[in-house]
């Protein structure tokens, strides 16, 4: 078995086929919880989400994985004289890469590296997939950690809301920004900076908030990979990503998996684009 394991939180949604190829691979959940009921990310759908939050009227909340997640996964490895590199959403949407290093300082600080990916889906299992194939080629892991914070700082990630009420219910905006928001049918074109949500720009109708996506992407040519992900976004999603590949021929566009963590602080129609630029 490999010295070096992998541990990634469930906001990457990483496959199970993903899990069973890779033994020295592991993962944490965050939490979605309802009312007085709470699922592991992975236990609950965006669509069965959105289902249960209308029939109970009620606004889904989410923690980030319990200490005792991460202690039940990491101890024992580091008992078994393992490193662990273990990769996180970024730090500007959750507080996860905090219970992560409270977790590896009480561990062994020496032997669990925490990353924080400055991203999410297909950004964070980029990273796992790289982590994974230099571990297996024998590299230290100063050396991979080295290669991942490069990945991080050629990732860019841009953010499509369908609707403000999901941004404005987990306070992530104003009542007021809400308001005039959803009155003026303002489509906010975000991504994330330095790991954190900032506003690219304003627009009045969908199609030119991705148009305005569209054209920012295509600033950057010499690309790694590309993944687009939606959540029930339908035709707009696919259109999107036909546009995509369109644009850049000679990329394959990656699956991106939001699931119903993202899907409860961003809302149904949500669309997401991670890239990378080649290092």
């Amino acid at each position: 078995m490999s010295r070096i394991h992998i541990v990634v939180d469930s906001i990457a949604q990483i496959s199970r086929e993903m899990f069973e190829m890779y033994p020295n691979l592991h993962g944490v959940s965050l939490k979605v919880r309802i009312g007085d009921r709470e699922w592991p990310e992975d236990e609950l759908s965006t669509a069965e989400l959105f289902k249960i939050a209308k029939e109970t009227k009620l606004h889904p909340q989410t923690s980030q994985p319990a200490p005792g997640d991460f202690i039940e996964v990491c101890k024992p490895l580091i008992d078994a004289g393992k490193e662990i590199i273990l990769i996180t959403v970024s730090g500007g949407l959750s507080g996860t890469v905090q219970g992560a290093r409270a977790i590896a300082k009480m561990l062994d600080e020496q032997r669990i590296h925490v990353i924080d990916s400055g991203t999410a889906s297909i950004g964070m299992v980029q990273m796992a997939k790289a982590a994974l194939t230099m571990a297996a080629s024998g590299m230290s892991v100063s050396d991979i950690v080295e290669k991942l914070h490069a990945m991080i700082e050629a990732t860019h990630t841009f953010i499509l809301v369908d609707t403000l009420e999901y941004l404005y219910k987990g306070g992530r905006i104003g009542g007021a920004a809400a308001l005039f928001g959803t009155i003026l049918q303002i489509r906010p074109v975000l991504y994330l900076s330095d790991g954190k949500v900032a506003v690219m720009d304003k627009v009045r109708t969908k199609q030119r908030a991705v148009n305005r996506m569209l054209d920012e992407l295509q600033k950057y040519q010499n690309l790694e990979y590309i993944g687009v992900g939606h959540i029930d976004a339908g035709a707009d999603g696919q259109g999107i990503i036909e546009r995509i590949e369109e644009m850049y021929p000679d990329n394959r566009v990656l699956p991106a998996g939001i699931g119903s963590v993202l899907g409860a602080h961003l809302g149904p129609g949500t669309i997401g684009i991670v890239f990378q630029e080649k290092i």
